[in-house]
């Protein structure tokens, strides 16, 4: 099996590297701030898992609704969510210089 990996600079180039779902994408540039942003609110699996069974399964019932009440007074535009979404969702975040960082498709640890 062999992975692709992709090199991005821009946001386009961002969003349709996403909806192919490629394995890896490494985003150097200026929206590599906003994969920092992204990565500072990410939980890794052990700690969604012990959230989860700790809060008795109601934690992730709160998280949803939080989520999507702060969604309803977030300013970014529906591509920016839509980006955030994805990569919050499916990918795994490791940062690999100061301004660049590698996006590891998740399914791909299982």
């Amino acid at each position: 099996m062999t992975i692709e990996r992709v090199s991005v600079s821009t946001k386009a180039e961002l969003a349709v590297e996403l909806a192919k779902q490629t394995d890896e994408i490494i985003v150097v540039g200026d929206f590599s701030q906003n994969i920092a942003e992204i990565k500072k609110g990410q939980l890794n699996d052990t700690e969604m898992m012990g959230f989860a069974i700790g809060s008795g399964g109601v934690g992730t019932l709160v998280e949803y609704g939080a989520n999507k009440l702060l969604d309803v007074f977030d300013s970014a535009t529906k591509e920016d969510k839509k980006i955030r979404k994805q990569i919050e969702r499916l990918y795994t975040i490791k940062r690999l210089t100061t301004d660049s960082f590698l996006l590891h498709l998740k399914q791909l640890d299982y």
